[in-house]
């Protein structure tokens, strides 16, 4: 009885051997394709693998079966994050990752990154590592010649550690990293501006995650365009002769978090280039690692001055990393704050012809004195004005000629998008005033585009004509016409006189 039962098991053991197929994979046949979230891009990020387990597979029937294989390197690491004996053997370890539950849960979650925080901390090596990516618009990068394994996979540098796992098997495997680059954004209060006027600038961002990184750097970098100038305050106060600095506020978005360091007052300007700032934040990260993921904004002003074009771009960019003479620069947002010019071209009514000597006044919304466009007339270039709050003038004259030969004869600029009215104050010599002013409406449509319109009709060539009449000499009284025929009058009367006279003394 004995022998049959051990020939029966036996025959058990052969006939699951049989119908179970245990794959070995061939060491680094496997390939990972590691995307991004979002579509964000990876210049400057480098990717890292840690292999925690090697793995086999075995199919029995429709059946996958995975055994796990502790990997000794990262041994004690995974018992301690684990919290289990560090003596744990390799069955206890899978058990407690297996008891973690289902995939993408908070606690296996939790796990990755408590993993990787370990790692950084303690300079465990890596499996493998893409490197520093240097190429743009990268969006994916492909490990080959991998062993199978599960896999830990890391981004540095990331605004926090959000490490994903993977089983990488014969199959080609994809996993998605779920945290991102630091990175900033930047917007301005206006879209488009006049000249004079005070714009200010935020730049939101978030406290990275530097766990195991004994330097980090994190600097912003702002760069404004000519017709804009930094200012210390909302009021518009200039910086003064010789000032190397300028006034920021940086604040936690949200009202309940605690700063635990010194935020900056100032930053610095490019000794250079007055129109560039560079903002250290790297010891304020630092400081700030309990609020690691917190988002933050930058405040700060310019002013836009006379050199302001259609649009003023102002940008942004982040350098960071834990190198500092290696770091990354990211792609600069802009904030783009557009003013307009005005031009027009005074002409005779029917015809081409450019008139000049018309003055003329701009309004804003309404013809009402406290809503008179001031300016100051440009040097050297006469028919070109500049919108100026400090001027005292308001009135602007149009010239003979085409102003660089471009079909208009009077030419403002520094205007914001809006509602004017252009008010006729001096005709030209000969002519007629006119006597309604001429409502203009200037629209922002694009980045760099914008209409013009007359009335309520669209200008395509964004000018504005204006016509004035002359015509033939009116009748009026009081001329020399009166004056001819009364003499004449005299004439004949002296004549009649005379001849009754000489008929007179004929008579005597």
């Amino acid at each position: 009885m004995k022998r049959i039962k051990k020939l029966v098991a036996a025959m058990l053991t052969a006939i699951m051997m049989m119908t179970m197929t245990v794959t070995a994979y061939a060491a680094g046949s496997c390939t990972l394709t590691v995307t991004t979230k979002g579509g964000q891009d990876l210049k400057g990020q480098t990717i890292n693998l840690y292999k925690l387990f090697d793995v086999t597979e075995s199919k029995s029937g429709e059946t996958t079966n995975y055994a796990y294989t502790v990997n000794d390197t990262y041994k004690g690491t995974l018992a301690s994050v684990l919290n289990i004996q560090e003596n744990s053997t390799n069955e206890k370890i899978v058990q407690a990752v297996t008891a973690l539950g289902e995939s993408n849960n908070a606690k296996v979650q939790k796990f990755a990154n408590d993993f990787t925080a370990k790692a950084l901390t303690s300079n465990l090596a890596v499996t493998k590592t893409s490197g520093k990516i240097t190429e743009e618009n990268k969006t994916s990068c492909e490990f080959t010649e991998l062993d199978a394994g599960y896999y830990l996979v890391y981004v540095t540098g990331g605004k926090e550690i959000q490490s994903s796992l993977v089983t990488v098997d014969a199959t080609t495997s994809k996993v998605e990293l779920k945290t991102e680059g630091p990175s900033i954004s930047k917007t301005a209060d206006k879209t488009t501006v006049e000249i004079g006027q005070v714009v200010t600038y935020t730049v939101k961002g978030s406290i990275p995650d530097i766990t195991g990184y004994d330097q980090y750097q994190y600097i912003i970098h702002d760069t404004l365009s000519k017709g804009l100038d930094f200012v210390n305050d909302a009021n518009g106060t200039a910086l003064g002769e010789g000032i190397t600095n300028v006034n920021v506020t940086v604040a936690f978005t949200d009202a309940d978090v605690t700063d635990k360091g010194t935020a900056p007052a100032t930053a610095t300007l490019d000794t250079a280039n007055k129109r560039k700032m560079n903002l250290d934040l790297s010891a304020w990260v630092k400081a700030n690692q309990a609020n690691k993921g917190k988002a933050f904004t930058v405040t700060y002003y310019a002013k836009v001055n006379k050199d302001a074009e259609v649009t003023n771009n102002n940008k942004a960019s982040l350098e960071y990393g834990n190198n500092p003479t290696d770091t990354t620069t990211t792609t600069p947002s802009e904030a783009k704050t557009n003013t307009y010019p005005l031009d027009i071209n005074k002409i005779k009514t029917g015809t081409k012809e450019q008139l000049n000597g018309a003055t003329f006044k701009l309004y804003r919304n309404s013809v009402e004195s406290n809503n008179v466009v001031k300016v100051s007339a440009v040097a050297g270039k006469a028919g070109c004005y500049v919108v100026d709050s400090n001027s005292a003038d308001t009135e602007m004259a149009t010239v003979a000629t085409n102003i660089d030969g471009k079909g208009y004869n009077l030419h403002i600029n520094g205007l914001a998008a809006g509602t004017y009215y252009l008010e006729e104050t001096k005709a030209p010599d000969g002519f007629n005033k006119l006597t309604d002013p001429i409502k203009v409406t200037i629209t922002k449509t694009g980045d760099t585009e914008w209409t013009v319109s007359k009335g309520e009709d669209v200008e395509t060539d964004k000018i504005i004509d204006v016509e004035n009449s002359t015509g033939s000499l009116l009748p009026s009284t009081g001329g020399a016409g009166v004056i001819v025929f009364a003499g004449v009058a005299i004439l004949l009367v002296f004549g009649v006189v005379v001849s009754f006279i000489r008929d007179k003394r004929k008579a005597c």
